[in-house]
């Protein structure tokens, strides 16, 4: 049955607005989820039935297209895979959601975008006089799946006073809640983000895969690197344990958090980036013929940490072994006993050369942002 179109069954305040969210996957239905624990009237659609149907016990009003979900809501939400599937939900496709807003009302993208695919939504908001945010996450969908204790953060842009306006929603989201400044720069410092965590993680392997052709333990590199600067700001290698030396990642059927094909994406948009700003990200570029090549042989499902397996098969060497995470006791508590003996003689700058390779990639990605930053202010 579908919902009353009528103004007093909507049953919206300007504290308590009706929530609308195409796209039912990992973020847009752990979201619908959390608006609806909090006790929001959430609209939801989806191209996939089964995951609008997870939604309906917990409370959410089904409707069948992207425009009914406009016609009932408030604040709207898209959280879609890729820029296509946006600008086919909100502009192009049938029943599409630029069919059903009312001026007035904001739309607020999730989805890990493109700047461009961003200022075409934009620009088409503003003549529908709607409000539009870009706010992706930091974080991988499962970080979206709760918020306390995952860091998770929204970045979003757009103007001052729409983002205000709808910041106790976002807060509701996410641990923390970002302003960015004018429309796409959230998108873009999220490319930038997604960029440096997956060169980062290839920095790692080309580390740990020279360490073992070297004969070196597993267990021995792992305690130079967090034992030393790098493991005192480690980005991602706090998950490596779990998802990468236990070959977690090696199980598509896992359901990862973050596959291959998605961060693919992101990386193609970012790399985009860089060349139309004429900025060289060298390090950049060679991570994204890795995930090309990780895609042509299949893995475009499997967790992004698959990817490491390329730089394995370089090295003639397979890293597995049951380590221990980089806790904040760890970087506390630096003289804590390693895994490996103390008499090994490794010292704790012989591996700062990834530490300074991982710095590297960091400064190029930030000479990036900075340049578009700067031509922005121009």
């Amino acid at each position: 049955m579908l919902p009353s179109n009528s103004t007093s069954e909507r049953e919206s305040t300007l504290n308590h607005p009706t929530i609308g969210i195409i796209g039912c996957g990992n973020i847009g239905g752990r979201q619908a989820a959390n608006f609806l624990a909090h006790g929001y009237s959430v609209y939801v659609y989806d191209i996939n039935p089964d995951a609008m149907a997870q939604l309906q016990p917990l409370g959410a009003c089904i409707v069948q297209s992207c425009a009914e979900v406009a016609t009932y809501s408030e604040i709207i939400f898209t959280a879609l895979p890729t820029p296509a599937d946006v600008i086919t939900a909100v502009l192009e496709g049938p029943q599409n959601l630029s069919q059903g807003l009312r001026s007035g009302s904001v739309y607020i993208d999730l989805t890990t975008n493109s700047p461009k695919t961003i200022l075409r939504l934009h620009q088409a908001m503003e003549q529908l006089g709607v409000e539009m945010l870009d706010a992706p996450f930091n974080d991988c969908p499962v970080g979206a799946q709760s918020k306390g204790g995952m860091g998770l953060a929204i970045m979003a842009s757009g103007s001052k006073v729409t983002f205000e306006r709808v910041q106790p929603i976002l807060e509701l989201m996410a641990d923390r809640v970002l302003y960015c400044g004018e429309i796409t720069t959230g998108t873009k410092c999220k490319l930038i983000h997604n960029a440096v965590n997956a060169v980062a993680v290839q920095a790692v392997s080309e580390g740990i895969t020279l360490g073992l052709a070297q004969g070196i333990p597993l267990e021995i590199i792992w305690d130079a690197l967090r034992f030393g600067s790098f493991g005192q700001n480690a980005g991602d290698i706090h998950g490596l344990p779990h998802y990468w030396f236990s070959r977690r990642c090696d199980d598509s059927s896992k359901h990862p958090a973050f596959t291959v094909k998605l961060l693919h994406k992101d990386l193609r948009i970012a790399l985009g980036m860089a060349n139309q700003s004429n900025i060289c990200v060298n390090h950049l570029s060679l991570t994204v013929k890795d995930y090309e090549e990780a895609e042509q042989r299949g893995w475009s499902n499997y967790a992004t940490t698959k990817v490491r397996c390329l730089q394995e098969e370089r090295a003639g060497v397979i890293a597995k072994g049951a380590l221990p995470v980089i806790s904040s006791d760890t970087q506390q508590q630096p003289q804590s006993t390693p895994t490996g003996t103390e008499d090994s003689g490794i010292k704790k700058g012989r591996f700062s050369v990834f530490a300074v390779l991982v710095l590297v990639i960091g400064s190029n990605l930030f000479q990036l942002g900075l340049q578009w930053l700067l031509r922005s202010l121009n």
